[in-house]
């Protein structure tokens, strides 16, 4: 009696630390964050193509396993449909493992099994489906597992009136389209496939009928959006065509370069790309979608770059393409917030000829997150002090200014005619001679400062005079005169 007592105590300890266990791991889980959640494709092969004595068949073989089922391997002998054709004609349900071909033709099932149920089929050789599904009247159940099937036509199961289910999970789809059905509902499952989010599936998040019952569960499969919910990014992708659509940039094209998880773990913050590439913009655009870290505006005609000290919008954006435009000048930037932060300014081609050179070396130092800056393709002028300064600047920030050995200045000779020079390779000499033009100016100043002192000697000649004549006093200099 004792021992059977502390059997059932026992038993009631360990039901009660299941229990518990499975209650952690329920909110464990809950607690995970999203893109960690329903990553585990569940098992999905069929228990009869596991079957390990029917397995290793070299030739196509079906068993009959019970009334009405019939299992393949490795295809269907045609000998035995002319056998047993009037077998094969009462099967309700058919079940095709390991096919050996790259593609099925469903209409096959009418022929072989019209009064079909139940149809499954899986083999990792399996890439397409050649037609549509034929009208099979009792035909509620379809399993599509296990293959490298990556696309099927909308039709593909319109003409299936009973259908209730299809399971096409763990095969390659990587965009789905909006199946058409003739029954009232389906239940149709696609966990498991390498969904390409970069695709627009957000149909898929607006769709209300309720049939794809577990697109929730949907994983995003492509570098972009790797191990990110397919209806989360589908939601921020629908958000952002909402302010791609805004009057400032309803030319523009917008997408999300990334989904970055927060520290939390619970939600995302997108990185949005917008392209105003060549849209004929005279200033940067004024409105901009949250979370804007790239923005491409070049081939454009903006002449300031104001905005991105005075807009919120820029705060965030990290990467500006400006090239090709009409900007003179980048001075409205020192001491800017946004050049203390941004990681890749390009201002290629544009009518820059001088920049604070002192200026971008102090934002340099404060910003630890600069990456690149590209200035060639500019007007720059070769004067001497400017040109000395901006070739060091170079020099020091070499591996920055990624076009630094590209980028030229004019020096213009005293016909005014233009000759460019690599101000990576400039020496003083190069810039700082005197030319004919600035000896002719050195002349004149010189001429100028003589003529001055000529005047003073003849205003103090005059002065002394007058002084002697009036009161007979010689000049103090006569006086100390030997």
């Amino acid at each position: 009696m004792t021992i059977r007592l502390i059997h059932k105590e026992a038993f009631r300890t360990w039901l009660w630390c299941w229990i518990s266990l499975t209650f952690y791991i329920h909110l464990l889980v809950a607690e995970l964050p999203l893109s960690l959640k329903n990553l585990a494709i569940e098992n999905i092969a069929i228990e009869e193509c596991s079957n390990q004595q029917r397995l290793f068949e070299a030739h196509p073989r079906c068993y009959f396993d019970e009334p009405n089922k019939t299992v393949c391997f490795r295809g269907i002998e045609n000998r035995r449909i002319r056998h047993f054709r009037a077998r094969y004609n009462r099967n309700t349900e058919l079940i095709l493992c390991h096919w050996p071909w790259k593609s099925f033709d469903p209409y096959d099932l009418a022929e072989l099994t019209p009064n079909i149920e139940k149809f499954s089929i899986m083999g990792e050789h399996l890439w397409t489906l050649k037609e549509d599904f034929p009208p099979l009247p009792y035909l509620w159940a379809i399993n599509i597992t296990g293959t490298k099937l990556n696309f099927t036509r909308n039709t593909t199961f319109s003409e299936l009136t009973a259908l209730r289910q299809v399971n096409m999970r763990a095969m390659l789809w990587f965009r789905v389209v909006p199946l058409r059905f003739s029954s009232e509902h389906v239940d149709v499952f696609l966990h498991g496939n390498p969904w390409n989010c970069t695709n627009d599936m957000i149909w898929l998040l607006e769709e209300q009928s309720g049939f794809y019952a577990d697109k929730s569960t949907l994983v995003c499969k492509d570098w972009k959006y790797t191990g990110r919910p397919v209806l989360t990014a589908m939601e921020y992708k629908r958000n952002l065509r909402e302010h791609c659509r805004h009057e400032e940039i309803r030319n523009c094209t917008c997408l999300i370069s990334y989904l970055r998880l927060s520290d939390s773990g619970r939600t995302f913050h997108p990185l949005i790309t917008v392209n105003c590439t060549g849209k004929g913009f005279y200033d940067l655009p004024s409105y901009l979608p949250p979370n804007t870290t790239v923005l491409h505006v070049a081939n454009n005609n903006i002449t300031s770059v104001e905005r991105l000290t005075t807009i919120d919008h820029y705060k965030k954006v990290q990467h500006i393409y400006l090239d090709n435009n009409k900007i003179e000048s980048i001075d409205i930037l020192e001491d800017s917030i946004w050049l203390d932060n941004f990681r890749i300014l390009s201002l290629r081609g544009n009518k820059i000829s001088r920049i604070r050179v002192y200026s971008v070396e102090h934002a340099f130092e404060r910003n630890s997150n600069v990456g690149q800056l590209y200035l060639s393709n500019n007007p720059w002028r070769c004067g001497c002090r400017f040109a000395t300064r901006m070739q060091a600047f170079l020099h020091k920030h070499e591996s920055v200014v990624v076009d630094s050995r590209n980028i030229t200045c004019y020096i213009t000779d005293d016909d005014g005619h233009k000759s460019y020079h690599y101000m990576m390779v400039l020496t003083p000499n190069d810039v700082c001679l005197l030319t004919v033009h600035n000896k002719a100016a050195v002349y004149d100043i010189l001429s100028i400062l003589f003529a001055s002192l000529i005047l003073l000697i003849v205003i103090k000649l005059a002065y002394d005079y007058y002084i002697y004549r009036k009161y007979g006093k010689l000049p103090w200099l006569i006086m100390k005169m030997p």
